[in-house]
């Protein structure tokens, strides 16, 4: 995977702290937004539905500062949508927030000198929600076909902790 020059770009650009981020969640994504752990994490969470057709779904942001942001689907249970099948591009969620934590992008891979596709130079409601939503969309359609089209590396679950 080349790194497009784009991409070099936007890692020049400024820091997003958090009060950017809060307000770029509350004007652009309705739901419950609040700042925490002394202005160093914002989490959002609200409602998606990827499609007209599709469920919604209650999805949680939280971003901490110098860490990377987790998304987690609190409501419905992926689980039981699921009825026991492995669900792709998920990790082992050990945030203590209720739910299934989604992969959403390539995390920095340092043995392989890769660079994550999330920069804390992005803003999560332009990022991370959208991605979410693609998720979602990808889910929907593994859930009816059994073969995940929404790309993506191959990882174990597990891999979460060295992110």
């Amino acid at each position: 995977m080349a790194t497009s020059r784009f991409f070099l770009e936007l890692l020049k650009q400024p820091l997003i702290g958090i009060p950017e981020q809060y307000l770029a969640f509350k004007a652009r994504c309705p739901g419950y937004l609040s700042i925490m752990d002394n202005d160093k994490t914002v989490q959002w969470e609200g409602k998606l539905q990827p499609t007209p057709l599709s469920r919604e779904y209650t999805v949680i942001i939280k971003y901490t500062l110098s860490k990377s942001p987790v998304c987690i689907v609190k409501e419905p249970d992926l689980l039981a949508l699921a009825e026991g099948k492995k669900i792709p591009h998920t990790y082992q969620n050990q945030t203590g927030i209720k739910g299934i934590q989604l992969c959403l992008y390539l995390p920095v891979l340092r043995q392989k000198n890769k660079i994550s596709d999330w920069q804390p130079t992005m803003f999560l409601a332009d990022t991370i929600l959208p991605w979410a939503s693609i998720w979602l969309f990808y889910f929907e359609c593994w859930l009816t076909s059994g073969i995940w089209d929404g790309g993506g590396v191959e990882h174990d679950e597990s891999e979460r902790s060295q992110r």
